[in-house]
């Protein structure tokens, strides 16, 4: 029988703790006690060590001094630098997706939210569906360079991390509209409303702060 290597259990151990902190099992602001949490998940220290040490890379979690290792927990402030840096990327993003993506490319944006239209909507399937939609546009937007920049600075996970803002009631159309604009390769449009769809999380969270 092959033996499971620590790289593997390291990356097992990844997949596992980051799907904790993204469901919330791990919430933001608890301290991970590594010592339960390795025969919680069956391993040794060591490979989890690496594992909270990928984790840490991607801003998930802190190595607090006299605290230890801490799920991140993003400030009001964070948040609206997170979303300053998202109007300035993913407006250039949605420019080049709506210049340059096929009709396939557009459809398959549109189709991400008809479900939606239907009926009651699950918060969780939106909030998966909402991050897919953004990273489609990067993707689509065929700059890799743009595309790099944006996972360098971990904002796709900052996104999954920190989670919805507003509620779809508000944010479908708003979706909608964009890929309205785009489908009709109205770049400024679809650019301006992509900046507003932001800018309109990022004055509530300032708002939050004023009060």
């Amino acid at each position: 029988m092959r033996k499971i290597a620590n790289n593997e259990l390291s990356d097992q151990a990844y997949k596992t703790v980051r799907a904790m902190i993204m469901s919330k099992e791990l919430m933001p602001g608890q301290k991970i006690v590594q010592d339960k949490l390795a025969e919680d998940l069956g391993i040794s220290r060591t490979p989890l060590r690496t594992a909270l040490q990928m984790l840490e890379g991607e801003g998930l979690i802190e190595s607090v001094p006299r605290k230890g290792v801490i799920v991140k927990e993003f400030t009001d402030k964070e948040i609206v630098e997170i979303y300053e840096c998202r109007a300035a990327m993913e407006g250039v993003a949605i420019r080049l997706f709506t210049e340059r993506a096929s009709n396939e490319e557009i459809n398959a944006l549109r189709s991400m939210f008809q479900p939606f239209l239907k009926g009651k909507i699950d918060l969780e399937y939106y909030k998966k569906v909402d991050a897919q939609f953004h990273e489609a546009i990067l993707k689509g937007s065929k700059n890799e360079y743009l595309h790099r920049l944006f996972r360098q600075g971990n904002l796709l996970v900052s996104m999954d991390a920190i989670g919805l803002l507003r509620f779809p009631d508000e944010t479908l159309s708003e979706h909608i509209n964009i890929i309205d604009a785009i489908e009709k390769r109205d770049a400024d449009l679809a650019e301006s409303l992509a900046k507003l769809h932001l800018d309109k999380t990022k004055q509530l969270i300032l708002k939050r702060m004023n009060e």
